[in-house]
């Protein structure tokens, strides 16, 4: 009989996590599409501006929502990571669990159960696991996992994706 499997750890959410969890599960975008919100918002801010005798606050404020989608869309990756590192999870201790029922994630902050059975699919990337849940998607470090975790999840993940099929 073989004993169910059982892994756990506490690594802490720095910078460095961050940064890999953004390289792993950000969405590439072309361009054009990225800054349509911005293109439009400036519009509408100038026809407000030129055409409209809406008071001038108003317009130059959309003017300025269209300017600072057009830096979140440029500095997507900076500005996503300087929203992690100002949160009250950053530079906390998580305590990560992988065994038979799911993975389970627990710190001062949150505790999160994400069961097997809510996961879609499991996809491998070059430094961890992606998830794919009901709910989204979420990653999983290698670096915070054993040599048998790692297994364990290349296990599920086969078995994933033997059920899709």
């Amino acid at each position: 009989m073989t004993t169910p499997f059982h892994y756990s750890t506490i690594y802490i959410l720095d910078k460095s996590h961050f940064i890999e969890t953004y390289d792993a599960s950000a969405q590439p975008v072309s361009s054009q599409k990225a800054y349509t919100i911005s293109v439009v918002l400036g519009v509408t801010g100038l026809i407000l501006l030129l055409l409209t005798e809406l008071d001038p606050f108003v317009a130059w404020f959309i003017i300025a929502l269209g300017g600072l989608e057009a830096f979140s869309v440029r500095y997507k990756k900076a500005w996503w990571l300087g929203r992690q590192l100002i949160s009250k999870a950053a530079n906390t201790e998580l305590k990560l669990t992988v065994d038979e029922e799911g993975i389970s994630s627990e710190s001062i902050h949150v505790k999160s159960i994400l069961l097997w059975a809510e996961i879609k699919q499991i996809e491998s990337t070059e430094n961890g696991w992606l998830l794919y849940h009901k709910g989204g998607k979420n990653y999983l470090s290698a670096r915070a996992l054993s040599a048998q975790a790692c297994t364990f999840l290349a296990a599920k993940a086969q078995s994933k994706s033997t059920k899709e099929t």
